[in-house]
Parts: C-alpha cells; structure tokens; sequence
C-alpha cells in the first residue's frame, strides 16, 4: 500500500469514531424526556385543623397539611376519603414522641411518613408531597 492509501484509511477511520461518538452522544443526552415535575398539573388538597395527642407526652400537636396530587380522579378519591386520611395522619402521630416531631428532621420525617402511608393505604404513585400549613406543638 501506498502512503496516501494509508493516510486516507486512517482519516475515513477517524472521521467514522468521531461521527459514530457524535451520535451515540445524540442518543443517550435525548433519552425520552418525561414531563418535569414543573410541567405536570398538580391538584391539592387541604384537610381542616387536626389535633393529635403525642406519645408520652401532655402536649397536643397541632396540624393542618395539604397532599399534592398529579392525577385529578385521585384528587376525587382522597376528598371523598378524608375520614381515612385524617385516621391515618392519627395512627402515625400518635406513636411518635415530642423527640421525633422536633425540628426540621422531625417534620420532614412526619411528613415522609404521611405520604408513604397515603401512598399504601390509596395504592396510588400519585400523590407526589405533603406540605404543612400549620404545625404547632404545645
């Protein structure tokens, strides 16, 4: 083989690397994009003041939150249930001391905790958060 033969095999190898890692980077960097969290629609709803008793504890927690809902037809569900939400929220603060309700570990813990149990107890992926409107300890 001649030089140029080889320089010209060389460079048609090369082109073909660089094109084939443009594509593959095409490829993997537009993977099908789902709908962001800021492009969903959200629905919400709000329970009424809820007053539970804390485990071993004379204070009374107060709270009023709201679940944050991607799906309208749950959002119809859990209005209608109220009642088991309300039950549910009960149960799980109930059994948690002033300790675990303190500070901002506290709350992100008992809201975790709400949400999973929403979760399980609708058997629905749909409801994306809770947000406390209120929560007062005294």
């Amino acid at each position: 083989m001649s030089k140029n033969n080889t320089l010209m095999i060389i460079i048609i190898l090369l082109l073909s690397l660089i094109a084939g890692i443009g594509v593959g980077i095409f490829f993997f960097s537009n993977k099908t994009i789902e709908k962001s969290p800021k492009d969903m629609k959200t629905y919400s709803l709000t329970l009424e003041d809820m007053y539970c008793n804390i485990k071993e504890s004379k204070k009374i927690l107060k709270i009023k939150f709201t679940i944050e809902i991607t799906n309208e037809k749950t959002l119809e569900t859990l209005t209608a249930k109220q009642f088991l939400i309300r039950d549910e929220a009960n149960k799980i603060i109930r059994n948690l001391t002033e300790e675990d309700l303190k500070g901002k570990e506290g709350q992100t813990s008992l809201q975790n905790q709400l949400k999973e149990s929403i979760i399980e107890l609708f058997n629905d992926e749909s409801i994306t958060n809770i947000y406390f409107d209120d929560f007062i300890m005294q």
